[in-house]
């Protein structure tokens, strides 16, 4: 706790309070339901494929299939075309390969924290959800 600790009358008043605050349980349901909608049935299948996809893959995908397209356009033989397609997918599979082996090596440590100094030490261990305020006694 940042500040001197509480009394015992403080303590005790705030527990009383904590007490009443239980016994409501309307207001219960509302905080315990309250925040963002849940995501419709199209975001849950864009952020499943996000979770899969990295922007490189999606990056790589475009790229090859715009340089397919442009060879297909000029030179539509039945050999050109397959050809472009199994360089197509060999690099899109090539893309996914790599980001899943550095998403593996980054391990526990997040996307945001490129600061050494915010990786985890050795032996602690993060939460991975976000606590609510009300979560945290010490707040």
């Amino acid at each position: 706790m940042d500040g001197p600790a509480l009394s015992g009358w403080e303590r005790r008043l705030l527990e009383e309070i904590e007490s009443d605050l239980r016994q409501d349980t309307r207001l219960d349901r509302k905080l315990s339901t309250m925040g963002a909608k849940p995501p419709g049935p199209a975001r849950r299948a864009l952020r499943a494929v996000g979770r899969r996809l990295t922007a490189g893959v999606v990056l790589t995908a475009l790229v090859t299939t715009a340089i397919c397209l442009s060879i297909g356009v000029r030179t539509p033989t039945t050999a050109v075309l397959t050809a472009l397609g199994v360089v197509w997918a060999a690099s899109v599979a090539a893309a996914v390969v790599a980001s899943e082996l550095l998403r593996r090596r980054r391990g526990g440590r997040r996307a945001e924290a490129t600061d050494p100094r915010d990786w985890p030490e050795p032996g602690e261990h993060r939460e991975r959800r976000e606590r609510r305020p009300w979560d945290r006694p010490e707040a």
